[in-house]
């Protein structure tokens, strides 16, 4: 039997931990103990079960133990949120305890995630720790660590902080909390809410109706209160209004898909717009009326309707975004003198690039990812679903007094650049080990659906970037991308086609069937 579930078994000193591991299966047993918890773009998420390679109370201990030997002995202000999933607020009190010899700030209820990163650079700390598993399913949850600047910590100190995790014993890390007494934390409430939206206030009645969900998540509060107090009246379906980490009408709380506005969909008869955001409320997606009926606007069609209108009247103004945005942003960005500056994909790096470029006098009132998030406030380094839903609310509002919808507003956008269909998928790996063994075969794999002028691999070649595992190919009307997931154990593949259609899904189902059968190929091996 595997020894690291046997060390467990006979050496953890909490009877319950002890209960739950005796019912293990040994498939369960194999599976959750088998390898450990590896740090991605967004931390470190993880199902919910007992295990090395899941996250659980015993491994939050251990985080929280490598994060005061990350510190080093250092004198540190630490802000502690959590979210609505199950476990979180348990998982931020075994934090805040071990962490209480440093001068820690928990939150006394559930918070969005840019309320934690608000609060951090609000409070002057050194570091916020968020306890998420933001869009993914109901069974993960997971841990964000944010630097001063309210910015996912860079590189070095990720992998600094990885160093210390892997280094660290979790049985005997557990074990020293379960003697902790701790001592009290400063409990953080409201008011800082009422501090993130203040400069946002302009009581003008307004016509929009709009139906938002937080799907169960942390965002009713906050989002219901800057719509409020700008003049906006919202509805909310009832099953999804308060927070619950069963996500019982929404397993899978994303709002990138459409799948997610199921509940809100059925009061949305009279609506113009249906906002969601997913659980940390750091994410929104957007659904709007065409001819009559609503459809889900991807991530990039907000990003190009967010870009046109804050840019238009405007000059030498500066756009972050990734590099598996659209390329149209590159045409909204040169129509309007704005500069565009494309980075890795994530706000650990597309908000420290944001923070350089500010820092250089450089006015950023953009940053964004295809993956639905966005920041549109000067000096907020993270994704903000909540100011983002406030601003496309008012865009719906100006243009419904014009008799226009947003689609409307994109179809003028095409209009003046060209279509560019983007679509995305994405296949799904049970084992992480066999999906960068598939990225190694995709190079060595010969493409044949279009003629392939170029292609970038960020991994090896030298693209100016910080090297990451992925594949771009650019072909004579359009480029597609394939790379792993930095927060989910799934290859993602993203298709940018001018004008045709029928090409951009013809290339998603032609990537998912090369990944497929390379992974059909490895497991043969």
């Amino acid at each position: 039997m595997n020894k690291t579930y046997l060390n467990w078994l006979k050496n953890i000193e909490d009877e319950n931990v002890v209960k739950k591991l005796k019912k293990m299966s040994e498939k369960g047993i194999e599976r959750n103990f088998s390898s450990s918890l590896s740090f991605g773009t967004g931390g470190i998420r993880g199902k919910m079960e007992l295990g090395t390679n899941t996250l659980n109370e015993v491994l939050v201990a251990k985080f929280a133990f490598a994060f005061l030997k990350f510190l080093g002995g250092k004198k540190a202000k630490i802000v502690i949120a959590y979210d609505t999933r199950n476990n979180s607020k348990k998982f931020a009190e075994i934090m805040a305890k071990i962490l209480s010899e440093k001068e820690v700030y928990l939150f006394n209820n559930f918070v969005p995630t840019p309320i934690c990163v608000f609060a951090t650079t609000f409070f002057k700390a050194d570091f916020g720790i968020m306890i998420t598993a933001s869009h993914n399913h109901r069974e993960y949850n997971g841990i964000k660590v944010f630097d001063q600047y309210g910015i996912q910590i860079d590189t070095h100190d990720q992998e600094a902080l990885s160093k210390g995790y892997n280094t660290t014993d979790e049985v005997k890390a557990y074990n020293e909390y379960l003697k902790l007494s701790g001592k009290d934390d400063h409990k953080i409430g409201l008011e800082i809410e009422d501090k993130f939206i203040e400069n946002k206030c302009d009581k003008t009645k307004k016509n929009l109706k709009i139906v938002y969900t937080p799907l169960n998540g942390t965002g009713y509060y906050a989002v219901s209160r800057i719509l409020k107090q700008n003049g906006f009246d919202f509805k909310t379906p009832k099953s999804q209004k308060n927070g619950n980490g069963e996500f019982k009408t929404c397993p899978y709380p994303n709002p990138e898909f459409v799948e997610a506005f199921s509940e809100s969909l059925k009061i949305a008869n009279d609506a113009d717009i249906i906002i969601a955001t997913d659980p940390d409320a750091d994410r929104l997606g957007v659904m709007a009326r065409k001819n009559g009926e609503f459809v889900k606007l991807s991530g990039n069609e907000v990003g190009y309707i967010l870009a046109e209108n804050i840019l238009s009247g405007t000059k030498n103004k500066t756009v972050v975004a990734s590099v598996v945005t659209s390329p149209l942003i590159e045409d909204i960005c040169k129509n309007n003198e704005a500069k565009l500056c494309k980075t890795l994909t994530g706000f650990k790096d597309l908000g420290r690039v944001a923070k350089e470029l500010q820092d250089k006098n450089e006015d950023v009132v953009l940053v964004y990812e295809e993956s639905c998030g966005y920041s549109v406030e000067k000096n907020f380094y993270d994704k903000d679903g909540i100011k983002s839903a406030l601003k496309i609310c008012e865009i719906a509002e100006a243009l419904k007094k014009q008799n226009k919808t947003l689609f409307n507003y994109l179809d003028e956008i095409y209009a003046k650049y060209g279509r560019l269909y983007d679509l995305s998928d994405s296949i799904i790996f049970e084992n992480l080990s066999d999906m960068q063994k598939v990225m190694e075969k995709l190079r060595k794999t010969k493409i044949e659906v279009v003629k392939i002028e170029k292609i970038i691999d960020y991994l090896n070649d030298n693209t100016g970037l910080e090297k990451q595992n992925f594949l771009e190919y650019k072909f004579k009307t359009g480029s597609f991308i394939i790379r792993p997931s930095g927060t989910e154990p799934k290859l993602k593949i993203y298709v940018f086609v001018k004008k045709d259609d029928s090409l951009a899904r013809i290339l998603v189902r032609y990537c998912k069937y090369i990944i497929d059968s390379l992974l059909k190929t490895e497991n043969k091996d």
